[in-house]
């Protein structure tokens, strides 16, 4: 990491030493972050964050998330088989054989992830989303388990334009492996109302076999102002999902034909024979009061909950999962001083319990057979969390953030094993950070957090195992140093991240006979650099250029760590790439004609602890070109892309430390995809 730490020390030099035109700052101040309840422009937050508009959205819509996330450094999102998703924020794919680990997210400020930490985002309708902040590295002092980061999402909100507060939109989709996308919207805006209601239906027929994908997802979202002082909010929404798992393949078997699904081996069926596959549906409801006292205290307070019903057929049985999640979130935002030293106080905590029921049978062709067992799961998290904000003389901002967390399962097993109250040792959580602006344009900042990802339910039960021999799993901790610069130059804004964190306790996926099992391995080091540059420019009277690139290295390696038969002590972190690069390319011209080009490069990865085995480097270039005209109350918008122009040979999603050296889901080769939407304002 020395170079790293050379290339930003010259990067702060020159930055610091150069003068920054009047004209430039209008790009970075107009970015508000509302993180860590700071509200203030982007430049002014001690904290790696990125904030993604609906404009950056809606720039591959109706496409999914992933061509949007994969864009900014620090962020790696997967998806092996269509509806099979993965995120890490800073961190490796190594604990998640699906879903979402060391992050947490939030819908419209309510938790998503549960008590048991799953955050089941592939339930979320894209066409929905309205903005996105992505904050890096830990952030417990306020937002609870998450040693990656926390994903914010906020949902579409009606917008008054031209004095019309009503809109209906249509939106439709489709593209190679009969791929669709619709969804249909409706949104109104008064003095004491803001609506939204959609509904999407999304499916494909994937690029594998056995690959098929189906989802519906109906959201509503609405907030009454019924005084000045007093807001209530109504969150909720209903996600019926089914796809189909094709599963990993050996090397061999990718090179023959990447379109096959897992085969049949002497000693189990193939992934079609199983019909193995995800059918989930699930029901959230959430309801927020909002009480502004006075002009300096402000308080919120969410409760909120969710039913979620899966069945998974696997290759060796067939899960039946019901889970009912509630929770209590409460927010106290203080101002307490406005004068030559401005200071602001949050109080609050957080608490969840998620019941699970777990029955699992023998999968004899895509039907239950004999039980296997049946274990039911109580999770509790909670957190009190408090934080403290001064803003002094010449614009230097001092941040300081606690929290008390708490972690445990009550684990029951029908005729046999129960445990009370398995505590998963989650400690006390700080972060310090200060940040000081130099120019309305240009800040730097350093702090210091530790965060904490407890294990998940689906890992807890590993350690009963019959075979696992693993008497407890603690949750990994960890320690976060990081310095970075902000700033803006004739129309450039950028941002530059160096960072450490020392993982201890560190959560390993393993597998026997075929299953997951997990276990705290060690020690391991993060270290990373990222930079992001984001230009815009009219290049013309009527054209305007829009480029983004973004670079992301990474130096992830164990310290101490075994599976009891191997030491791999220096070895790199498997799933995690060295070096990834985005450059994106947009071009817009007042006629309405747009061009959007996205290009990343992927470095090799490991695919295994031992790091013998690589996935192969890549590019993979995307494209759309289209148009759009606004005509009185009407928007209309055409468009026609692709995607791996390149035709690359690649994957998205490996499967890590997998049996039978199955480590590759191939992704899809080039393949196109084209769109209309049309929406009435009134």
């Amino acid at each position: 990491m020395r170079f790293q730490a050379i290339l930003l020390l010259l990067f702060c030099q020159h930055i610091a030493t150069a003068q920054t035109p009047t004209d430039s700052t209008q790009n970075l101040n107009q970015v508000t972050v509302t993180a860590f309840e700071a509200q203030r422009n982007i430049s002014e937050v001690a904290a790696p964050v990125h904030v993604i508009d609906a404009k950056s959205i809606e720039r591959f819509d109706n496409n999914g998330i992933l061509p949007i996330l994969n864009q900014y450094p620090g962020i790696r999102m997967e998806e092996r088989s269509p509806g099979s998703y993965r995120i890490s924020i800073r961190g490796s794919s190594v604990r998640s054989p699906f879903g979402v680990r060391n992050v947490k997210v939030y819908w419209n400020e309510i938790p998503f992830t549960d008590a048991n930490g799953d955050s089941y985002f592939n339930l979320l309708d894209i066409n929905s989303l309205g903005s996105m902040e992505i904050l890096k590295g830990p952030s417990a002092s306020i937002y609870g388990a998450g040693m990656g980061g926390v994903i914010l999402l906020d949902g579409k909100a009606a917008q008054v334009a031209d004095k019309k507060r009503n809109k209906l939109e249509l939106k439709t989709h489709f593209g190679s492996f009969n791929t669709q996308n619709r969804s249909l919207s409706f949104s109104s805006a008064s003095e004491k109302a803001n609506t939204y209601l959609g509904y999407s239906h999304a499916r494909t027929d994937g690029y594998r076999d056995h690959s098929k994908m189906r989802r519906d997802v109906l959201n509503y979202r609405t907030s009454l102002y019924l005084t000045d002082k007093y807001t209530l909010h109504l969150n909720s929404f209903y996600s019926d999902l089914y796809y189909q798992t094709p599963g990993g393949l050996n090397l061999d078997q990718k090179n023959e034909n990447p379109t096959w699904a897992r085969q049949a081996t002497n000693f189990t069926p193939s992934s079609e024979e199983q019909k193995a596959a995800i059918y989930q549906k699930m029901f959230s409801l959430g309801v927020s009061q909002e009480v502004k006292f006075n002009d300096r205290f402000t308080s919120t307070i969410s409760l909120f909950g969710n039913a979620t019903k899966l069945q998974n057929p696997f290759i060796t049985n067939f899960e039946k999962r019901n889970q009912k999640s509630v929770g209590v979130r409460n927010k106290n935002v203080f101002i307490l001083s406005e004068n030559r030293i401005k200071t602001k106080a949050v109080l609050g905590l957080e608490y969840q319990k998620t019941s699970s029921d777990f029955e699992v049978y023998d999968n004899n062709g895509g039907q239950t057979g004999d039980v296997q067992f049946i274990e039911s799961i109580d999770a509790f998290q909670g957190s009190v969390f408090g934080q403290l904000e001064a803003e002094l003389p010449s614009k230097v901002f001092l941040t300081a953030g606690l929290s008390f967390n708490k972690q445990s399962y009550d684990y029951d097993r029908e005729g046999g094993l129960k445990i009370t109250s398995e505590s998963s040792g989650v400690p006390i959580m700080p972060r310090f950070s200060i940040l000081k602006a130099f120019t309305p344009s240009l800040s730097i900042f350093g702090s210091i957090g530790r965060g904490f990802s407890p294990p998940t339910v689906q890992e807890f039960v590993t350690i009963f195992h019959p075979l696992a021999d693993i008497a407890k799993l603690n949750a990994e901790t960890g320690t976060n140093y990081e310095i970075g610069i902000k700033g803006s130059k004739s129309g450039l804004t950028y941002q530059v991240n160096a960072y450490s964190l020392q993982l201890n306790n560190a959560i390993i996926r393993g597998s026997i006979d075929d299953e997951d099992v997990f276990a705290n391995a060690g020690k391991a080091s993060q270290k990373g650099l990222e930079l992001l540059l984001d230009y815009e420019k009219s290049i013309a009277t009527n054209s305007t250029l829009h480029l983004l690139f973004s670079a992301d290295l990474k130096d992830y390696e164990y310290l101490e760590f075994s599976d009891n038969e191997n030491i791999f002590d220096g070895n790199l972190i498997p799933s995690v790439p060295k070096k990834t690069f985005n450059f994106s390319v947009d071009y817009a011209h007042s006629s309405g004609i747009f061009w959007n080009n996205n290009l990343n490069y992927t470095d090799k990865i490991p695919l295994n602890n031992a790091n013998t085995v690589y996935s192969e480097e890549y590019f993979l270039l995307n494209s759309r070109i289209g148009w759009q005209k606004k005509i009185d109350s009407w928007h209309l918008k055409l468009y026609a892309g692709g995607e791996n122009l390149l035709d690359q040979d690649y994957s998205l999603g490996n499967d890590i430390n997998a049996f039978g050296s199955r480590y590759y889901n191939p992704s899809p080769k080039r393949n196109w995809n084209g769109g209309v939407s049309l929406a009435l304002s009134f």
